[in-house]
């Protein structure tokens, strides 16, 4: 299932040509549209005052990668305050995040009901022949086609979270009717309309964010495995971060595919990254923190790469290869 995502790319590619007229059948691929068009066309953005109140009623949760020792503690002002973009360190930090389904509840705001049948009718437009219990591959294309989305956009991971989808390439049964239950969507128009509403939501809310971005760490996952591959990291990342690009991703991902020793990703390296972009810093980057150490690496090899464009080399070569001497050092957990 791990490479769902390339199948997806490529069937995409193969069978679904882009179209340029916006009354285009569903069998023609989906078109490339505004979502902030569409989202102001079908009425105002949700209040957010009223949004942040719910959140703050909440209980907090305990995030599993804040300690006394927390990368996120707060830190002097630096440069990269002004580049944060839609990144709020305050959302990141206070942990309260409701469920998905109180996110869209609260979100949606209208009292419309959905008819569990209806759900059942739709699911079975889309489920495969050979198991009546699952939307496969092909359903799932034809239900992209159907939304006017491309099967590997970002907005078909927002669908998978807000179904809660257990693995890439499948929807179960329960998954997609409990799922469109609490977005309140049993239409294809209303299903667009939902995502296209909290693609929204997620520009502006850090905290909902990450939930996604956590989230599709064990959306990727093989079955039965507990670390990425490479390969998919980086699909993933590229994915994710469609809506919010951070500073230095782009030399983020420059670093991973020049290393071949970097072979997997575990998931404190994938959730801490979110933190990381936080810092987006190099020159005030703190190596003392509980950052993996992948991420000392990349710094480091930022900065030499920086003195080398400046003309400054460095003549003992001691940090050629700095991957190669965390191999030598025994530090694999990182990078086997």
């Amino acid at each position: 299932m791990g490479n769902c995502l390339k199948c997806f790319q490529s069937s995409a590619e193969q069978s679904l040509p882009t179209s340029s007229s916006p009354n285009a059948s569903h069998s023609n691929a989906c078109q490339t549209t505004s979502l902030a068009n569409c989202y102001e066309s079908v009425g105002p953005n949700p209040n957010a005052n009223e949004r942040c109140a719910i959140y703050n009623d909440r209980p907090r949760e305990t995030d599993e990668l804040l300690s006394s020792r927390t990368p996120l503690k707060p830190v002097k002002a630096n440069n990269c305050d002004t580049k944060r973009n839609s990144f709020k360190s305050l959302g990141l930090l206070n942990g309260s995040a409701p469920t998905m389904s109180d996110i869209i509840t609260t979100a949606v705001k209208e009292s419309m009901e959905v008819s569990h049948q209806t759900l059942i009718k739709l699911f079975d437009v889309y489920k495969d022949p050979d198991d009546e219990d699952m939307i496969l591959t092909d359903g799932i294309e034809r239900l992209c086609n159907d939304l006017n989305y491309q099967p590997d956009e970002f907005a078909i991971l927002v669908l998978a979270w807000c179904l809660d989808a257990s693995q890439m390439c499948r929807f179960t049964k329960t998954e997609f009717i409990d799922g469109l239950h609490k977005m309140r969507a049993d239409t294809i128009a209303n299903i667009r309309l939902r995502l296209e509403q909290t693609i929204e939501m997620l520009k502006a809310d850090s905290e909902m964010f990450k939930q996604l971005y956590r989230f599709t760490f064990r959306f990727g996952l093989e079955p039965d495995q507990r670390v990425l591959s490479l390969e998919m990291a980086i699909d993933l990342w590229k994915l994710v971060f469609t809506v919010h690009s951070p500073d230095l991703f782009s030399n983020w991902i420059n670093f991973l595919e020049k290393h071949p020793n970097i072979r997997r990703i575990p998931k404190d390296t994938w959730n801490m990254y979110l933190n990381f972009t936080e810092q987006c810093d190099i020159n005030n980057y703190d190596d003392t923190e509980a950052w993996p150490s992948l991420f000392d690496d990349f710094v480091e090899y930022e900065k030499n790469r920086a003195l080398e464009l400046s003309g400054i080399h460095d003549d003992d070569n001691n940090n050629d290869d700095l991957l190669q001497s965390h191999v030598k050092a025994g530090d694999l957990h990182h990078v086997s």
